[in-house]
């Protein structure tokens, strides 16, 4: 038996692939917000239970990105250093992400002595194999802090789109990967100061050695989400430019032949972390087997290191790695209104806050409903509201609940043996099949909006068919009808597991059934004579007050007041 949908394949039989699924690593500076969840652990978690249910080999990797200039710079202004820093946030990423049930097969750090190890044993075979080399470069230095200022230690206006908030080494509104020089009107983010141009030597990998090979690989990827495809290959056809390697800092990978205060830069040690976090499963040696399938999970600002950078890297060290078979690109989450997510203004929901509020399914269904696969989404209390109500509770809850309830009420609380089938009874029944087939081939071409959308289309089928068979009318088909309704409600419970896992096992429970451990456990019709737990109900609706509280409580400081200027001392 086989599948086969746009973007999977598999055989029952066990000659399937292998899949190394990974999350973008989470950089460990600051509480992970929203934003963070939609684009990159979230759906690389529903994507990677859905193919453990089919039964593939699968490991799902992430961690924190710990090194580089950001965490530096957050630790400075607070005082404490980046080791302190860093053990503080890795803790609370953990739990948030725990909580929200985004769980990797291993959720590491990149300031683990194996990652340094690694990174450095992979960067002699770049060296080896020719693609890295050094030169004098102009760097920016501040003379007040007396020193140079790599990346997230400079910002200003950016060259290319006039963003004035552009870092030294990426601009996040146009996404263009930037060197400190290139800003326009470039200032300190430690003291505020205008820094000046000095010379010094640094290690660069030879990107543009392996342009041809680049464009090759990533247009050959015609499955890959279009946005990752097209902005590659765009960049690609522009010219790919040598990457300046090294940066002076202390809170970082060391060069060995760079000195004392050389280190890799983050974009060079952190995808590596991928590869050093594999390896601690056991699994390393997937990176060189053909039969593996490498997928990305990340946001939109990434795009250029997962699809150039890295690959890039992979196939300078040789050693046969793999390169990545997807990767999927996810747009930004905004907060109401369109504004960005602020931890400094107080705007948006962090994750440890999510968790207090509402169950994790709660957020895993919204956030997955309004998923940011093709366009940026506005994160809004009453849409939140709306759904959580009348699609999880209305829809779902109140299936799952009325069935249960009429089971133990009038059967015993067993499943009854069904009479004659009627078109009606068939073609709910068939509407389990089809839905298999539909949420699969979604889910297979991580289509994960679409899945979704497919798993509660037929809980409204279900909904749809008791309200219209009513057995609480029709005593003499009871039997049949609850049947039906007990299967559709089963096959819903599998096919939830990917998307709500403590959902789906809440229902198997209800249901008398094991937890799911088959994706095909969605086509298995319920035996009669089963005995059905006792029902709670699913959910419980959001009160309005609750919306008008919370909204208020996360809006934070307007912007325009946040960027107020403040009155010049004369």
């Amino acid at each position: 038996m086989f599948f086969i949908s746009g973007a999977l394949y598999y055989t029952a039989n066990g000659d399937s692939f292998r899949y190394i699924v990974t999350a973008a690593l989470p950089y460990v500076n600051n509480v992970p917000h929203l934003g963070h969840l939609i684009s990159t652990l979230l759906p690389a978690d529903v994507y990677s239970r859905f193919l453990k249910l089919q039964g593939n080999e699968v490991v799902y990797i992430c961690g924190t990105d710990e090194y580089g200039t950001t965490t530096e710079i957050a630790a400075l202004k607070q005082g404490i250093t980046p080791k302190e820093l860093t053990d503080k946030y890795y803790a609370i990423d953990r739990e948030a992400f725990d909580r929200m049930d985004c769980k990797p097969d291993i959720f590491s750090r990149t300031s683990d002595p194996a990652h340094t190890r690694l990174v450095q044993s992979f960067y002699e075979s770049v060296k080896k194999n020719g693609y890295s080399y050094k030169k004098n470069i102009e760097q920016l230095y501040c003379d007040r802090d007396q020193r140079f200022l790599p990346d997230r230690f400079v910002e200003g206006t950016c060259p290319h789109c006039g963003f004035e908030q552009a870092k030294g080494d990426q601009c996040e509104s146009c996404g263009k990967v930037l060197r400190p020089t290139e800003l326009i009107k470039p200032r300190c983010t430690i003291c505020g100061t205008t820094p000046h141009v000095r010379k010094e030597e640094h290690v660069f990998f030879a990107l543009s050695k392996l342009q041809d090979k680049l464009y090759k690989f990533v247009g050959a990827q015609t499955h890959w989400f279009p946005s990752s495809r097209n902005f590659a290959l765009s960049w690609i056809k522009e010219g790919l430019e040598d990457i300046d390697i090294q940066r002076d800092i202390k809170w970082g990978v060391p060069i060995p032949e760079a000195g004392s205060t050389g280190v890799f830069y983050s974009w060079f040690d952190a995808p590596l972390g991928y590869v050093t976090f594999t390896e601690q499963l056991g699994k390393g040696s997937w990176w060189h087997d053909s039969k593996t399938r490498l997928v990305h999970f990340i946001g939109k600002d990434n795009i250029a290191f997962h699809t150039m950078f890295f690959p890039g890297m992979l196939i300078a060290a040789g050693d046969n790695y793999v390169l990545p078979w997807m990767v999927a690109s996810y747009e930004f989450l905004n907060w109401e209104g369109g504004e960005k997510f602020s931890k400094s203004r107080g705007v948006g929901l962090t994750v440890p806050d999510a968790n207090q509020l509402y169950p994790a399914d709660y957020w895993r269904y919204y956030l997955l409903s309004i998923l940011t696969e093709k366009k940026d989404a506005n994160f809004s209390w009453e849409d939140f509201q709306a759904k959580i109500n009348t699609e999880l509770n209305d829809t779902l809850g109140n299936f799952l609940q009325r069935t249960l309830v009429f089971t133990q009420n009038s059967f015993g609380g067993k499943v009854p043996t069904p009479g004659e089938l009627t078109a009606a009874d068939k073609s709910a029944l068939l509407a389990i099949d089809t839905a298999f087939e539909k949420v699969s081939k979604h889910l297979g071409d991580i289509e994960l909006k679409s899945a979704l959308e497919e798993v509660m289309g037929l809980a409204r089928t279900g909904n749809q068919y008791l309200q219209a068979e009513a057995p609480w009318k029709n005593k003499e088909r009871s039997n049949t009808i609850i049947y039906v309704s007990l299967n559709v409600a089963s096959a819903l419970s599998v096919l939830l597991a990917p998307f709500l896992p403590s959902t789906s096992e809440k229902m198997r429970g209800y249901l008398g059934a094991k937890p799911v451990r088959d994706w095909e456990d969605a086509k298995e019709r319920v035996k009669a004579g089963r005995a059905i737990g006792k029902p709670e109900p699913l959910f419980k609706k959001i009160e309005a007050k609750e919306i008008a509280e919370y909204r208020k409580k996360y809006a934070g400081v307007p912007e325009a007041k946040a960027e107020k200027k403040k009155p010049e001392k004369k």
